[in-house]
């Protein structure tokens, strides 16, 4: 194998984390750029349904993507060492990238979606974490569901829809808090999440929404100035061993999450939506000890006030060591009180 060519996972001999490299990223399509296929017919955007990804009658879509960063198509995740360097590591980039899209109609965004629409979706997003948990050898260990929203955190195309990327291992931030929740249970007996839930519901300062399924609030642990974790009031893996009722509660929630960070982000604008990213966490697969994963949503914006923007620099970047110019009391109050 040329490992100087070839999309790959390398593995940072400091950090002891992987790293993927997709050449074919750079050919991923943006808004605005025309698709053609056979047919002397062109598109600006290859999910609307006059498009051939978008074409037929659905209400949510799950699509592969054509240019992903993994490959389902190889048969095994094995390290290599490039012989000439004894630190340096290499893998073939196995794994499954999909796209998942919210609607047929391009105007739409997660925050306009019917509540009908966001559990079709959410149903969705359960059938391709049981189907990718179930992928055959060498497997997959961790299912990511995520979305970008918005130019300011990367989103290549308007359409609303999110991903998929399933792993042959624990991404980094996934181990870390895996390790924490086996840690924790080891030493109190019982959920670490499960113990920070009881203190949010006991001193409310930082929820911002609430049903009878699950929270929503800026964590008393927060790195970003309006970063949001949902959690589920029931200690529950993932959205795979959620009840209908669960999954009916989740939509809402979610829902009224998008609302509050567009009402915010609209102060003075029109017509614009906040930029996000949401990070699905739901339980590792194919592992021990999974059930001591307690589900929960993370959504991180760059958006810290009207014409302020967070960049990761000197600080952050460094050293991994994030620094917050707002307290989460004081902005869970802000999301509150918003009129919407």
């Amino acid at each position: 194998m040329d490992s100087e060519k070839k999309a790959q996972y390398r593995f940072d001999p400091f950090l002891h984390e992987w790293i993927v490299y997709s050449p074919s990223r750079s050919k991923r399509p943006f808004q605005g750029k025309q698709f053609t296929q056979e047919t002397p017919r062109t598109w600006t955007c290859p999910f609307c349904p006059d498009a051939p990804e978008g074409a037929g009658e659905w209400v949510v879509k799950q699509l592969p993507n054509r240019f992903a960063s993994l490959d389902e198509s190889l048969e095994i995740f094995q390290e290599y060492e490039t012989g000439q360097h004894f630190p340096y590591k290499f893998a073939r980039n196995y794994g499954k990238c999909e796209v998942i899209l919210y609607s047929q109609d391009h105007t739409a965004s997660f925050g306009t979606l019917s509540h009908e629409n966001i559990t079709a979706l959410i149903n969705l997003w359960i059938d391709r974490y049981v189907a990718l948990s179930r992928l055959p050898e060498p497997g997959i260990q961790y299912p990511f569901i995520m979305e970008n929203r918005g130019e300011a955190v990367g989103n290549s195309m308007t359409h609303p829809h999110g991903q998929i990327f399933a792993f042959p291992f624990l991404p980094p931030k996934i181990e870390r808090e895996f390790q924490a929740f086996q840690a924790y249970q080891e030493t109190h007996g019982e959920c670490l999440l499960c113990q920070i839930l009881k203190e949010e519901l006991h001193n409310p300062v930082r929820i911002i929404e609430e049903n009878l399924s699950f929270i929503a609030e800026i964590p008393y642990y927060a790195h970003w100035a309006f970063e949001i974790h949902i959690v589920s009031k029931r200690h529950v893996p993932s959205i795979a061993e959620m009840t209908a009722e669960e999954v009916s509660d989740l939509g809402l929630i979610m829902k009224a999450v998008v609302r509050r960070y567009d009402r915010l982000y609209n102060e003075g604008k029109k017509n614009t939506i906040m930029p996000y990213v949401m990070a699905m966490h739901n339980a590792p697969v194919n592992i021990e000890n999974r059930d001591t994963w307690h589900f929960h949503i993370e959504y991180y914006t760059p958006f810290r006030g009207q014409q302020k923007t967070k960049f990761l620099a000197g600080v952050e970047l460094g050293t991994h060591l994030f620094i917050s110019d707002a307290l989460p009391e004081d902005n869970a109050k802000i999301l509150r009180e918003l009129p919407l």
